[in-house]
């Protein structure tokens, strides 16, 4: 028998009544003192989008909180091996203020439109693209430089050959710019997801360098651990099975190196660059063969980073967002006020100016997304007006604001403009993020 959207959500309400009654859960009817007053920290930021006129949301970095997580990153890698991934910092603004506070100029770049811009705000910068790209992007990426710009890009970039096959088209395109890419070979260390699988098929690869050395230089390993903080805890401590899926993923990277410096002596440098590590297994990287530990949303923090080492980092990204409607009591779509009253725990109902942003309450304290209509996160039904709900002592009246965090510091793709927050304080100054889209 098919079921309607009303009967499935009547149906619902009408198991968590029961539950409710069941629990002994009553109404709730006090109110409280209001929102969280001037000298708490979202207060002080609500009371400035005030006076700053503005009405509408926004997403803002707190100065003080970045360069104190960016002091703790250089404290556990150096400058000399700190790699900034430009992905997770989406702004050209927010890039000078990181490279300025940790005077690294080498780059990781995922996305090739991104990389004109960025060549171009950093004179100096030496990039390592952080994937490989099927060949027609790279093609298309000098198609849409001038042709005096080419030797520059071929020798601040580079490129990524994940097998022969890629290697030998980049070799191709290579000789018909007539140019020498610089060109740095993906080994997997366990992600599963791109690069050379198994060390004994490196030779291979390699042996593609010495075939072409006019168009391909080699330039090292990119070797992500975008895996390591993710491991499975089947017992006992998170800590002692992250090390161990670092443990691994390092000695798979060492055994790649082996078969370079056993089989190809001709082609190793002092200046190779072994790139790994990320924002949540950085501080691992102080012994090993990482030589460049690419870091880019931790001196922002955000919401979705385990815990296990970025638990120490603060954070610096939030989205203020102005409350539109409030209901003493929250509602629900065809559901009766009791039912609703009763599935919502007779909580608030509060309807936000929303962007979809998948994001984390955290003032005032108690928001929740509304149950029922709440999938996917923060997307329930109107995303552009999301229910959440409120215990009845938080009082939230249209134009107070709410603030998440963000689960992604890519969030900030979302905002054309970036507010900064320095001292607990809305500051005059702002960013502007990337000049194009994806």
């Amino acid at each position: 028998m098919n079921m309607n959207r009303r009967a499935f959500l009547q149906s619902v309400a009408a198991g968590l009544t029961l539950g409710a009654v069941g629990c002994g859960d009553s109404p709730k009817t006090s109110r409280g003192t209001g929102q969280a007053p001037a000298t708490d920290y979202f207060g002080r930021i609500a009371a400035d989008l005030d006076a700053a006129g503005i009405g509408t949301p926004r997403i803002f970095v707190d100065l003080d909180r970045l360069d104190e997580n960016a002091a703790e990153i250089l404290s556990k890698v150096g400058s000399g091996r700190y790699r900034i991934v430009e992905k997770s910092l989406p702004s050209l603004d927010l890039l000078a203020y990181v490279q300025e506070r940790t005077g690294s100029n080498k780059f990781m770049v995922l996305h090739l439109p991104f990389l004109p811009a960025i060549l171009s705000a950093f004179p100096n910068a030496d990039v390592l693209i952080g994937k490989a790209q099927p060949t027609a992007a790279v093609e298309s990426l000098f198609d849409g430089l001038s042709r005096a710009e080419w030797p520059s890009v071929a020798s601040r970039v580079q490129f990524i050959a994940d097998s022969r096959s890629r290697l030998d088209e980049l070799a191709a395109l290579a000789r018909r710019l007539r140019l020498t890419l610089r060109v740095s070979v993906e080994i997997d260390v366990g992600l599963r997801r791109s690069g050379v699988t198994e060390p004994e098929e490196l030779p291979e690869v390699l042996a593609g360098f010495l075939a072409n050395p006019d168009t391909v230089r080699f330039t090292g390993f990119l070797g992500y651990d975008g895996h390591v903080a993710h491991v499975p805890v089947l017992w006992g401590s998170a800590l002692d099975w992250v090390w161990a899926a670092w443990e691994e993923a390092t000695a798979r990277f060492e055994s790649f190196i082996d078969v370079l410096r056993s089989q190809f002596p001709q082609l190793v440098r002092d200046d190779l660059v072994f790139n790994s590590g990320g924002s949540a297994s950085y501080p691992m990287y102080q012994s090993g063969p990482v030589n460049d530990v690419a870091i880019g949303g931790g001196v922002l923090r955000p919401a979705a980073y385990p815990d296990v080492f970025c638990g120490v980092l603060q954070p610096a990204i939030f989205i203020a967002t102005p409350v539109l409607k409030q209901y003493p009591t929250g509602m629900l779509p065809f559901l009766t006020a009791e039912q609703s009253a009763r599935v919502l725990q007779y909580k608030q109902g509060i309807a936000i100016y929303g962007g979809g942003w998948a994001a984390n309450f955290v003032s005032p304290a108690g928001l929740e997304m509304a149950p029922l209509v709440s999938d996917p996160e923060n997307q329930n039904l109107v995303p552009n007006q999301p229910l959440i709900t409120a215990p009845q002592d938080v009082l939230l009246n249209p134009g107070d604001w709410v603030f998440l965090h963000p689960k992604q510091s890519d969030a900030l793709f979302q905002f054309e403009e970036i507010l900064l927050v320095r001292g607990g304080r809305l500051q005059k100054d702002k960013w502007k993020a990337y000049p194009r889209r994806y």
